[in-house]
């Protein structure tokens, strides 16, 4: 056994030795049962991460804020994020199937920069906790021929965690590159049953990562502004049904998977390509981070230099969103500004 885990073991074992000292009929169950919760708090979960409101805040609210601060032109993803969680995990209602969202559109649009202040809003350990999951298809999914063994070593995941603690979230990114058919194994854990084999997944939440549908997003947007709707005024029945049909029909994890057969994904989220307005903010948030608060015109020029726009003949998007912002602000600060 490792050595924190004995310590763990001996500190169960003195909580337990504590609290039947008590008479648990003269001092009342609510105590013996309030003891046993200050003992767990104190001792256990000093030492490992535990499933309760300390560890698992939800903090919809932060995460809220967080979008509204730092994430650009994408007002139809921070609308159906925040309204999805904060009903999912509504302690006044038991959600009636695990919460399944699905993120897509181009490279840079936000996708993973959103997920990580899911992951940081939700639990207190951000990325970093035990009831945080994320899979990268090339890396976790990388052969076709191994989808059984995949399947079965995700199932055994998914099932050991939630039956561990229930609020657990699954980030599964590059869905487009995972086999097909992977997906379908998770079909039963994020459909309407209140048990599988004798768990209950209902408070979990799965979110899917896709490039998939970019370019019907990318369409879609360019018709919605040549018939002059302005970008707030776009609304997600817009995109929904496009998504559907494009992550349905392209290859990837969720070709002709059972997930969308069965209509098990609750909101499929577009990412709106980014315009000049977007990555201009993108680019003075980047250098303010760096502790430059107000960066020169010309800065900013610079950094749009390397941003390559389309597709032609209008030209109103960036190709890859905010990717290598970061970067190219990182070089000028530290060329000018040290």
């Amino acid at each position: 056994m490792h050595v924190n885990e004995f310590i763990i073991f001996l500190l169960i074992i003195l909580q337990c030795t504590v609290i039947f000292c008590f008479d648990p009929f003269s001092i009342g169950s609510a105590a013996v049962v309030g003891i046993g919760s200050y003992l767990y708090d104190k001792t256990y979960c000093k030492w490992k991460e535990c499933c309760t409101d300390k560890e698992i805040p939800g903090n919809v609210n932060q995460l809220e804020a967080l979008l509204k601060s730092k994430v650009y032109g994408q007002h139809l993803a921070e609308e159906i994020i925040v309204k999805a969680l904060k009903s999912h995990w509504d302690e006044r209602y038991q959600p009636s199937k695990a919460l399944t969202l699905s993120f897509h559109g181009w490279p840079g649009g936000g996708k993973n920069y959103v997920t990580g202040f899911i992951k940081e809003a939700l639990f207190t350990l951000g990325g970093a906790s035990d009831h945080v999951h994320h899979f990268v298809s090339r890396i976790n999914f990388p052969e076709e021929s191994k989808v059984a063994q995949y399947q079965r070593d995700l199932y055994e995941w998914i099932k050991s965690n939630v039956t561990k603690c229930p609020k657990q979230l699954f980030v599964f990114d590059e869905v487009d590159k995972a086999p097909e058919y992977l997906l379908n194994i998770i079909k039963p854990l994020i459909d309407y049953n209140a048990y599988v084999a004798k768990v209950d997944y209902r408070k979990s939440i799965f979110i899917f990562l896709s490039n998939t549908g970019e370019s019907l997003i990318t369409d879609q947007m360019i018709k919605l502004h040549h018939s002059g709707i302005p970008r707030k005024d776009i609304q997600l029945q817009d995109f929904e049904n496009l998504i559907i049909k494009g992550a349905f029909n392209e290859h990837g994890g969720f070709h002709h998977s059972d997930t969308i057969k069965s209509n098990l994904i609750d909101h499929y989220v577009p990412f709106l390509p980014l315009e000049m307005e977007h990555v201009r903010a993108c680019i003075i948030d980047q250098f303010r981070m760096r502790g430059v608060n107000r960066p020169s015109e010309d800065d900013v020029l610079s950094i749009l230099e390397f941003v390559e726009w389309g597709p032609s003949p209008d030209n109103l998007y960036s190709k890859t969103g905010c990717k290598r912002i970061s970067q190219k602000v990182a070089l000028i600060v530290h060329t000018h500004w040290r």
